[in-house]
């Protein structure tokens, strides 16, 4: 009878400890448009036209809730319990839109899907979303490609492909939603900068 007392207030402890054990806290990171104090002046658009946009093409690997770290060379693992809160494709393609709505680059842009015709077509393309563990670092990773289409011309009108890295201050995935999202407007920003000069200066 003492053996099962025993028994039973052995597992009563254990029970008791994982009851007020504390649980892992999943924390879900957003990839948002920076928002600035700056007020905008709207000014007539750059481009004339219409633009659809292309929801952005992440590659597989990258492209679920699930927040890349890679190890090595061909070696990745997900965070357990640090998720994407809204799945990379639909961030940046909503940070697409607002810059260009923001800075008016073209006279009009929409999603694809709708009857009108466009006068351009923008794809993005993702293929590196990730945090890499490098030594004592942390560094932020993105490698993408922007391609603007002229729908009446049936030519590409420019593509910009960027491999940015930036080194982490601390191991904070809130550093890292903050690097892709600086490091992924200053590509736009770019991009838009010579597609503006390209349709201004046709060969």
């Amino acid at each position: 009878m003492s053996r099962i007392i025993f028994v039973l207030l052995v597992l009563a402890v254990i029970t008791a400890g994982c009851l007020t054990r504390k649980q892992p806290v999943t924390r879900h990171y957003v990839l948002e448009y920076p928002h600035t104090e700056t007020l905008h002046v709207k000014q007539e658009a750059a481009i004339k036209g219409t633009c659809i946009v292309r929801t952005a093409e992440v590659s597989p690997a990258y492209a679920t809730h699930q927040i890349v770290l890679r190890e090595n060379t061909h070696e990745i693992r997900y965070f357990t319990f640090n998720t994407w809160a809204v799945r990379p494709e639909q961030s940046l393609t909503g940070i697409i839109f607002r810059f260009l709505e923001e800075h008016n680059v073209f006279e009009a842009i929409r999603e694809p899907g709708l009857l009108q015709e466009a006068d351009y077509t923008l794809d993005t393309r993702i293929d590196n979303l990730e945090v890499i563990s490098e030594s004592r670092d942390h560094i932020a990773r993105l490698v993408l490609e922007f391609r603007l289409t002229d729908n009446n011309e049936n030519k590409v009108v420019n593509v910009h492909r960027a491999d940015k890295r930036t080194v982490l201050d601390d191991r904070d995935l809130n550093l890292f939603a903050a690097a892709v999202v600086s490091m992924f407007t200053e590509e736009l920003e770019k991009f838009t900068g010579q597609v503006k000069d390209i349709l201004a200066n046709p060969i």
